[in-house]
């Protein structure tokens, strides 16, 4: 068990559909990065979001391959979501790759709506939580974002459903605020650690990926933020003990479900 969980945010610069491109940026941008716990990366980090071309069944073995290779060479955990196909549909899948080859998986539940993605994959109906070095977490992505009441947290036998809520995401510049204010709202209400990790680059349909990859506090206060349109890694460490502190200090938690929220 780990009190203090230390994270590595990769905001890397997405080259649309050219796998081997990225995952040679993003082993690049971790190279001169300090050791980490957990290595965050975004949405579709190996292709972009391509909603309406899927990579060759290989190609993905290939990319979890590579996943699993990097989370045993820097002795960290990997997240990032990646395009499957499983029983004659699609998923955006998270993969959650430990550094002893553990993997456990999320489906998308929310696809977005103003393309192609809800035609083309099936949305996940199940939401798990990882248990890694002590901490619990909650993986979501991207438009999964805007959804509140599927990532709520819980306050049951003295004991919280999560302590860290994990967004990746191909989040557009041209919404940037309200994944600004959208992530802090989802640390004040859940009372947990917040990690963005977006994307940086321009997709082949002309939108623009500024980043804005973030790590904000319980309080909604940012601990660090990357640099817009930059292609960087920012880390911080997370506190298991201070966060317990808070939560005992400002038990929102103990009135969660005295009033009838539970859902």
């Amino acid at each position: 068990m780990k009190d203090q969980l230390r994270i590595s945010v990769v905001q890397s610069e997405i080259l649309w559909n050219r796998v081997w491109e990225n995952l040679a940026a993003i082993e690049s941008l971790l190279a001169d990065a300090e050791p980490s716990d957990l290595i965050v990366l975004p949405e579709m980090f190996a292709t972009g979001f391509v909603a309406d071309q899927l990579p060759p069944e290989t190609e993905t073995a290939h990319i979890l391959d590579w996943m699993r290779n990097l989370a045993q060479r820097h002795s960290a955990a990997v997240a990032g979501s990646v395009t499957v196909s499983e029983g004659g549909f699609r998923y955006n899948r998270l993969f959650f790759v430990t550094p002893d080859g553990e993997t456990g998986t999320y489906d998308k539940r929310h696809l977005f709506c103003r393309s192609l993605e809800p035609e083309l994959y099936r949305p996940g109906d199940t939401l798990p939580i990882f248990e890694y070095a002590g901490w619990k977490i909650c993986p979501q992505i991207c438009y999964d974002l805007r959804f509140p009441v599927w990532c709520r947290n819980r306050f049951e036998n003295g004991e919280y459903k999560y302590d860290l809520l994990l967004y990746v995401a191909n989040w557009p510049e041209a919404r940037v605020e309200v994944w600004n204010t959208l992530l802090a709202a989802r640390a004040i209400e859940n009372q947990c650690f917040v990690v963005g990790c977006n994307c940086v680059g321009v997709d082949t349909l002309g939108h623009r990926y500024s980043g804005a990859s973030q790590i904000v506090g319980p309080t909604g206060r940012v601990m660090e933020r990357a640099a817009a349109s930059q292609a960087q890694v920012i880390s911080s460490t997370l506190s298991l003990p201070k966060l317990a502190g808070f939560r005992t200090a400002f038990p929102v938690g103990n009135d969660w479900e005295r009033l009838g929220c539970r859902l």
